[in-house]
């Protein structure tokens, strides 16, 4: 999820690996389907609950 404001959005399900190459965040799911972000920050880790809050940099 990406935190916009106060509001939250769904960017990616099923994610089996996360990195960072430089400035951006490389999202990889279980069908090997990448998303790239770039500018943005690890917010918070909730392993129990398999969520990834990201948020825009700065």
């Amino acid at each position: 999820m990406r935190i916009e404001g106060d509001k939250r959005r769904l960017i990616a399900e099923e994610i089996a690996l996360v990195s960072r190459e430089g400035d951006k965040l490389r999202l990889r799911d279980v069908n090997f389907r990448e998303t790239i972000l770039s500018g943005v920050d690890i917010a918070m880790i909730d392993a129990l609950n398999s969520i990834l809050l990201i948020e825009k940099k700065g």
